[in-house]
């Protein structure tokens, strides 16, 4: 894969990361750039470095691991683009439910699909969220895998996604708003939590725990833990339909003599 082309205070950053394999805080960062180091926004210039470099954030510290194989989407947000999505917020974060006008918070544009698991900067990819789940968002974001989420925003099967986003994270709640974004990557499902309870059914076999907690507006939310894990058949999609039909039958015994 060709080098890319990065400007000076760019490449200075990727050769001090690389000196530190277990990572710089943004400070550290800045301290070993020098006089290039007092520049503003160079927290920006390390983001933006990830078009090209897979840089995770560890514990609060950025790690180069190298370089992508396929530069993820690095296309900027338009003030167009940006001012649509808020208005479709109508002043209300999509995550948490907290409001401008009650709670004084600030909305921002946000990547639901994040760029290094192949998202793109598309109105269909972008909602308003406010800081703090923005930031809650990325620190949560920053521990997965990227090229395991970047398989797993492929897989066809809206029982495959939501499967391995909890087989990833077993034994740890996952929030509901995950859960349900990995469900309509590819396609919208009006009840996406149907195809969270048709993975516990017997044919399946999988047990997945729901709790319920407050978030900092007091709006309920709810997380799924996966406490046992079983592999989906390649023809689970039959599976689960043929058990819902003896069920509806078996319930239903007259309607089934009627056919």
């Amino acid at each position: 894969m060709r080098a890319p082309r990065l400007g000076p205070v760019k490449q200075r950053i990727v050769e001090v990361l690389t000196a530190n394999p277990a990572g710089l805080t943004i400070q550290e960062i800045r301290g070993l750039l020098g006089e290039e180091g007092k520049q503003e926004h160079i927290n920006r210039r390390v983001r933006e470095l990830r078009v090209h470099y897979d840089i995770p954030v560890v514990e609060g510290r950025y790690v180069l691991r190298g370089p992508r194989a396929v530069p993820v989407d690095g296309t900027a947000i338009s003030g167009k683009l940006r001012a649509a999505v808020l208005h479709k917020a109508h002043g209300r974060c999509q995550m948490c439910g907290r409001t401008i006008v009650d709670d004084g918070i600030k909305l921002e544009a946000d990547h639901k699909i994040p760029r290094n698991w192949g998202g793109e900067t598309t109105e269909e990819n972008l909602w308003a969220i406010c800081q703090a789940c923005n930031n809650g968002k990325r620190d949560f974001f920053s521990s997965f895998d990227e090229k395991l989420m970047a398989k797993i925003v492929t897989l066809e099967s809206v029982y495959e996604r939501i499967a391995e986003i909890l087989r990833m994270n077993e034994g740890v709640p996952v929030p509901s708003w995950l859960l349900e974004f990995v469900a309509n990557i590819n396609d919208f499902q009006e009840d996406w939590q149907k195809r969270l309870r048709e993975l516990r059914y017997p044919v399946i076999g999988m047990v997945i725990r729901p709790t319920k907690t407050k978030n900092a507006s007091g709006k309920i939310q709810t997380s799924y833990t996966l406490e046992k894990w079983a592999a989906l058949p390649v023809n689970h999609k039959f599976l689960i339909k043929e058990y819902e039909r003896k069920n509806a039958r078996a319930s239903n015994p007259d309607s089934a003599a009627d056919a």
